[in-house]
């Protein structure tokens, strides 16, 4: 899992926006925060001495920005009022679900506007959709699905929030044969600039409704629900090939060739550890589900499956069959329970990479200073197949997949050192790579940041931007700029 913040934001002067009149016209209170009232129906306000503001805080430790407020809501009725208690007395705002931004962008020096309690999940089965709270976990989510036996593709932190996780694309394991958990929305509700409550689909505010599919957390307000396609699910074989530490090219150029034709039932990504002189972990962790749910699945089946891997350097195979919330458990593990010190960035791989790309990357991942982690996370199946325009997710076509370095530590003393080793690995990358990033592993190093993130679809997410939030409201280091 990986994330982080930076430097504070600065509340924008509020006053001088053109997004229409302060909500409110009697005087105000000299603390400010004596003006924020969310009645107990909606929600309640969190001053820093109370018990639960801590527990709130973004997930990575080098995250230094704490909140002013944080006004956590029961309703978007108590969003609402949190928005306009921030345009009025003219402080930054910013949405927390999980609180996994890479960047720490889910606290700001204003109000925090945490929607955790929202976290109903409503199953339709005839339908085959499901209502869920803005605040729900992926972990919650995925266990309240099996009970009526479906599933909504995402990610493998049980902690992460689904409201980050599917604004800014979301991808996981069953992403390959259900598509990203953006591809699966039906409507979102969401509280805009001015605290109105939208309903976002493909027939209402269908603009907005394409950008929440892909244009990152935060952007255009503060989303209170969401409706999805869910998908019926039973079995699963989970799967973990492990090479010796000795054949990172033969491993690495052969699982980038098995990414571009496997079948879209498998799921997989590939893991390569190093550091310090060393090549210290080879591995390939992956799903296997059938065609239609409910068909028998076999491990002889799996095995033909994954023949091209199995072919090169003697790769030990273990597999375990599960029920499919068995699988998701197990590839959670822990949860990532404790908040930790991370720094994560990627890009995308567009083809293979070629024989020089292989070398340059092995050579700086076992060279590098401190231990560092690459993981390749396989596109194509139903992610690829979605045109790049239809969404705002623009990572398709001949996408092979995304890689993400990171690196994990507990100390602070570990900070620099840690920070510059993953840097290092993507800078030997440079020239071999396009210079793309996925928007859920935001990073601040980044210079065109809004292209990486959105390629040709950024001049319109501008215009949707323009169109719901012409005062910049919702603003923090990365939002989407307004047109020029």
């Amino acid at each position: 899992m990986p994330f982080l913040a930076k430097a504070s934001l600065k509340a924008p002067i509020l006053g001088s926006l053109n997004s229409g009149p302060p909500p409110r016209a009697r005087a105000l209170a000299a603390d400010p925060v004596d003006d924020l009232v969310v009645p107990a129906a909606d929600g309640k306000v969190l001053r820093p001495a109370a018990a639960e503001f801590d527990g709130l805080l973004p997930f990575n430790l080098r995250t230094t920005v704490r909140p002013l407020v944080i006004a956590q809501c029961r309703t978007a009725q108590g969003v609402s009022l949190a928005v306009q208690w921030a345009r009025q007395h003219g402080v930054a705002l910013c949405g927390h679900g999980g609180g996994h931004s890479y960047e720490g962008f889910s606290s700001c020096a204003g109000i925090m506007i945490d929607v955790r309690k929202m976290d109903a999940v409503v199953i339709d089965a005839a339908n085959q959709t499901a209502r869920i709270g803005a605040g729900a976990l992926l972990g919650d989510v995925a266990e309240k699905l099996f009970v009526k036996k479906f599933a909504l593709p995402a990610g493998t932190c049980k902690p992460v929030g689904i409201a980050g996780l599917t604004l800014g694309g979301g991808h996981g394991v069953s992403s390959r044969k259900f598509g990203l958990t953006a591809d699966n929305l039906l409507a979102a509700k969401i509280v805009d600039a001015t605290g109105a409550e939208l309903t976002a689909s493909a027939t209402q505010n269908a603009d907005l409704f394409w950008a929440l599919r892909g244009g990152g957390g935060g952007n255009f307000g503060i989303v209170t629900e969401f409706t999805f396609k869910i998908h019926p699910v039973d079995r699963a074989i989970a799967f973990r090939l492990v090479w010796p530490n000795n054949f990172p090219t033969a491993a690495l150029k052969k699982w980038q060739g098995f990414a571009q034709s496997a079948a879209d039932e498998l799921g997989f990504v590939l893991v390569m550890s190093g550091g310090q002189g060393h090549i210290t972990g080879i591995r390939c962790t992956g799903q296997y589900l059938p065609a239609v749910a409910g068909q028998t699945l076999t491990v002889s089946a799996l095995r033909t499956l994954l023949a091209p891997l199995l072919s090169v350097g003697n790769p030990t195979l273990t597999t375990r069959q599960f029920s499919y919330i068995e699988a998701a458990r197990y590839f959670a593990g822990n949860g990532d329970p404790n908040r930790v010190f991370f720094k994560g960035k990627s890009d995308y791989s567009i083809g293979a990479l070629t024989n020089d790309g292989v070398s340059a990357f092995i050579s700086a991942l076992r060279n590098s200073a401190s231990p560092v982690a690459a993981i390749f996370e396989a596109y194509g199946g139903a992610i690829n197949r979605v045109p790049e325009a239809d969404t705002a997710f623009p990572h398709r076509g001949d996408t092979r997949f995304c890689i993400q370095y990171f690196a994990e530590w507990s100390s602070s003393a570990a900070t620099n050192k840690n920070v510059a080793a993953v840097r290092a690995l993507d800078a030997a990358m440079r020239p071999h790579l396009p210079g793309f990033s996925y928007v859920n592993y935001i990073d601040l190093d980044l210079t065109d940041w809004a292209n990486a993130y959105y390629k040709a679809n950024l001049p319109r997410l501008q215009a949707v931007k323009q169109q719901y939030d012409p005062g910049n409201v919702f603003h923090f280091a990365q939002s989407i700029p307004l047109p020029v």
